[in-house]
C-alpha cells in the first residue's frame, strides 16, 4: 500500500471512530452499520477512485519508461552504435524520443497518488481535532483567515458555527462487545452542580464503583453476569468522594479485575489480557481501554457543527485555491503537463467531497438527535389553598409528606392554632399555604387541575428543570416573542466555576455555549423587554461584544458589590464585585427608576418640575460653616 494512502487511511478511520466498532450505544450503533461500507470506501473505492481520475494523464510508471529507454540503448550497442549516432529517421531513435519526451513531461502515477493522498490527508487532519472539526482556514504558513465582512468590529471564536453540548446529557449506558459478550457500565446515581456552576477543584465529582446498599438500593449489585445471556453488568455512581486524594480510575480498575478473576471463567479473559496501544511497545487491556473512554465521555463537553458538509466545503474550496492549485504550474507550454495538474486538483475535489459527504451524514444525524424537543417526564403544579375547592381538603390534611414540607418551608407549627394534623378552620386563616401535587396521586393532581377553571391564565409561574437549552427550546412555542424580561446567572468560567472543556478552548467554548442560548432567548423576549446577564471579569470582555451582536441595543453596565470581603485570585487582585450586562431589543426601550423609599424622600425634601432634591448637599455644616468664617471659599451668588 503507498505509504501516503496508509497514513490517510488511518486518519480517516480514526475521523470516523471506526475503532469504537465493540461500543452498542447511541451514535456508534449507527456507525456500525456503516462500518462495511465505510471500510469498503477506505480499502477499495478509495484507491480506486484516485487511479480512475489520475489514469488518463499519467504516463505510466517512470520506472517502466526507464527500462525501455535502457532496452533500446542495448539494442543499438550490440549494433555497435550510440542513439545519438543513429539517423533521426531510424524507428529506434524515435522510439527513444518519444519515451524521453514521455519522462519530462508525464507524470508517474505512483507519484500523483502519493501527491493526492498527501493533500487529502493535509486537510482533514489540520480540521479535525479530539472529535470536533475546527475552523483553521489557514492563508499561509502561521497566518489563518477568518470570515469577515466589512464590519467596525470583528467578534470571531474557533467554535463559532457549532453547538455547545454539556456532558450532562451523557449520563448513560454505555456498551461494548467482545466474542459475543455485551458488557454494560451502568450509572446508579449521579449528583449534579449547583447554581449552574461546575464543580470547584476541591469539590471534585468522580466516577466511582456503586457500594451495594439493600435499604436504600434493594437487589442493585455493583457486578453481574449471566452466563446465559453473555452479559456483564458493572455499576457506578458519579458523586464528591469522601477521600479526595484516592485515585478512583485505577480503584475501579483493580476492583473490576479483582471481580473478573474471581469469576473463574475462561471467556472472561480477554477483558484483561494486554493489548497493544499502537504507541510503540504500550499496550493495555481492553476492560482499561473502555474505563478510560466512559469516563472521558461524561467528563468533557463537546461541540455538533450546525452545517458541517458546507462548513468543510467551503474549507475543502479554500484549502486546494490557496494550497494545491500553484499559478506557476500552470505557466507551462506543456498541455499534457496542465492537464495532469489539473486532473491531480480534480482527485483531491472530488474524494474529499465523498469523505465530506459521509461525515455530514454522522454529524446531521447527532445535530437532528441535540435539536429534538426532549420529552416531559414529570409535570406537578403548586396551588394555592384558596383556588382549591373545600372538597379536596380533607386528603390534603391527610397527606403526611404535605404536612412535613410546609413545616420545613413554613414553619406552620409555629403559627397560633396550629394542630397536626392541622383543621379545616386552620387552613381557612392560612390560604396561601402552597399545594404541590408532587406529594399526590395522579388520580388526585388531575380531578384537582380539573376543577380549576381557566387552568393556563391561572398559572403565573413555571418552573423547568431540564437542561438550559432545551427548556429554551421548549418554550419557543408558547412563549415566542412575549417576556419582557430575563435574568440569567451563567457560569463565570473562573476558576472556581470553569466550564468544562477541551483542546484548550476555553473562552471559545464559553462563547458559543452563551451564543446557542442567547440566541434563542432573543426569540422569546418581547419588543419592550430587557435581558440582564451577570458576569465577572473573566468573560465580561468577550461576552459584550457578543451580545452586541445578538442585542440591537446596549443599555448599560452597572457594578455589583457582591462581595466586600473579596474572593481569592491566584496572581490578581481580588474582586470584590461583578457586572450586570442590560440589553434591550429597540432602542426606544429605556431603564426606568423603582422610584425612592420613605427614608431616602427624606433626605430630598424638595420638589420642582424635575423631581426630588435638596440643598443640603451644597450646604456646608459644622464648624466654619458661614460665608463670613471663609471668605475665600464660598460658592457663587449668581450675581455679579
Amino acid at each position: 500500500m503507498n505509504e501516503r494512502l496508509d497514513r490517510f487511511t488511518k486518519l480517516l478511520k480514526e475521523i470516523f471512530e471506526l475503532d469504537k466498532s465493540d461500543l452498542d450505544f447511541g451514535i456508534y450503533r449507527v456507525m456500525n452499520l456503516r462500518k462495511a461500507q465505510i471500510e469498503q470506501f477506505l480499502t477499495e473505492r478509495l484507491p480506486k477512485m484516485v487511479q480512475e481520475t489520475l489514469a488518463p494523464f499519467a504516463q505510466g510508471s517512470k520506472e517502466e519508461i526507464r527500462a525501455k529507454m535502457k532496452q533500446i540503448e542495448e539494442s543499438v550497442a550490440e549494433m555497435g552504435m550510440t542513439v545519438d549516432a543513429l539517423p533521426n529517421t531510424a524507428q529506434k531513435k524515435q522510439q527513444y524520443l518519444q519515451l524521453q519526451k514521455q519522462l519530462a513531461e508525464g507524470a508517474d502515477l505512483a507519484a500523483l497518488e502519493t501527491d493526492v493522498y498527501s493533500a487529502l490527508y493535509s486537510f482533514f487532519n489540520r480540521y479535525y481535532e479530539d472529535g470536533d472539526f475546527i475552523s483553521k482556514r489557514r492563508y499561509k504558513e502561521g497566518v489563518y483567515a477568518i470570515p469577515y465582512e466589512g464590519e467596525e468590529v470583528k467578534l470571531y471564536w474557533a467554535n463559532q458555527d457549532q453547538y455547545y453540548i454539556k456532558t450532562s446529557e451523557n449520563f448513560k449506558d454505555y456498551t461494548f462487545v467482545f466474542d459475543g459478550i455485551n458488557v454494560h457500565f451502568r450509572l446508579v446515581d449521579a449528583t449534579t452542580e449547583q447554581n449552574n456552576n461546575k464543580e470547584s477543584k476541591d469539590n471534585k465529582r468522580a466516577f466511582m464503583l456503586f457500594r451495594e446498599d439493600e435499604e436504600i438500593y434493594p437487589g442493585i449489585k455493583t457486578f453481574e453476569y449471566d452466563p446465559d445471556t453473555a452479559e456483564i453488568v458493572i455499576r457506578f455512581v458519579y458523586d464528591i468522594p469522601e477521600d479526595k486524594k484516592k485515585k478512583y480510575t485505577e480503584e475501579n480498575y483493580a476492583r473490576i479485575t479483582e471481580w473478573l478473576l474471581s469469576q473463574r471463567r475462561a471467556e472472561l479473559n480477554p477483558l484483561i489480557a494486554p493489548i497493544p496501544t499502537g504507541k510503540g511497545r504500550e499496550t493495555t487491556t481492553l476492560l482499561e481501554k473502555h474505563l478510560k473512554g466512559y469516563v472521558a465521555k461524561n467528563t468533557f463537553d463537546y461541540f455538533i457543527h450546525k452545517d458541517l458538509h458546507g462548513f468543510l466545503t467551503r474549507e475543502l474550496d479554500f484549502f486546494i485555491k490557496s494550497e494545491v492549485m500553484h499559478l506557476e504550474d500552470l505557466d507551462t507550454g506543456s498541455e499534457a503537463r496542465v492537464e495532469t495538474y489539473l486532473a491531480k486538483v480534480k482527485a483531491v475535489k472530488r474524494v474529499g467531497k465523498i469523505i465530506i459527504d459521509f461525515l455530514a451524514q454522522i454529524e446531521n444525524f447527532q445535530k437532528k438527535l441535540w435539536l429534538k424537543k426532549k420529552f416531559v417526564v414529570e409535570t406537578n403544579w403548586c396551588v394555592t389553598l384558596d383556588k382549591i375547592d373545600e372538597s379536596f381538603w380533607p386528603e390534603i390534611i391527610g397527606n403526611k409528606a404535605q404536612i412535613d414540607e410546609w413545616i420545613v418551608m413554613y414553619a406552620i407549627d409555629e403559627a397560633e392554632g396550629w394542630t397536626n394534623p392541622p383543621s379545616g378552620d386552620f387552613l381557612h386563616q392560612n390560604q396561601n399555604l402552597i399545594i404541590d401535587t408532587k406529594h399526590f396521586s395522579n388520580t388526585f393532581k388531575y380531578a384537582l387541575l380539573e376543577s380549576i377553571p381557566n387552568l393556563d391564565e391561572q398559572t403565573d409561574g413555571l418552573m423547568i428543570n431540564g437542561d438550559n437549552y432545551h427548556a429554551l427550546n421548549f418554550l419557543q412555542s408558547r412563549y415566542s416573542a412575549s417576556i419582557d424580561v430575563a435574568y440569567i446567572d451563567p457560569p463565570y468560567n473562573t476558576d472556581a466555576s470553569e466550564i468544562l472543556y477541551k483542546n484548550n478552548y476555553k473562552h471559545s467554548s464559553f462563547l458559543t455555549m452563551m451564543d446557542n442560548r442567547l440566541t434563542m432567548a432573543y426569540d422569546l423576549l418581547s419588543d419592550q423587554s430587557m435581558i440582564s446577564v451577570a458576569i465577572d471579569d473573566a468573560e465580561l470582555d468577550r461576552l459584550i461584544p457578543l451580545m452586541d451582536s445578538i442585542f440591537p441595543k446596549n443599555a448599560g453596565v452597572t457594578v455589583v458589590r457582591s462581595n466586600p470581603q473579596s474572593r481569592k485570585a491566584k496572581g490578581k487582585f481580588s474582586p470584590q464585585h461583578e457586572y450586570c450586562l442590560y440589553y434591550a431589543k429597540r432602542d426606544e426601550t429605556t431603564p426606568k427608576s423603582l422610584g425612592f423609599s420613605e427614608s431616602k424622600l427624606k433626605r430630598y425634601p424638595l420638589v420642582d418640575e424635575i423631581g426630588h432634591f435638596s440643598w443640603m448637599n451644597f450646604i456646608r455644616a459644622g464648624n466654619n460653616d458661614l460665608r463670613t468664617d471663609r471668605t475665600v471659599l464660598s460658592y457663587c451668588s449668581g450675581r455679579r
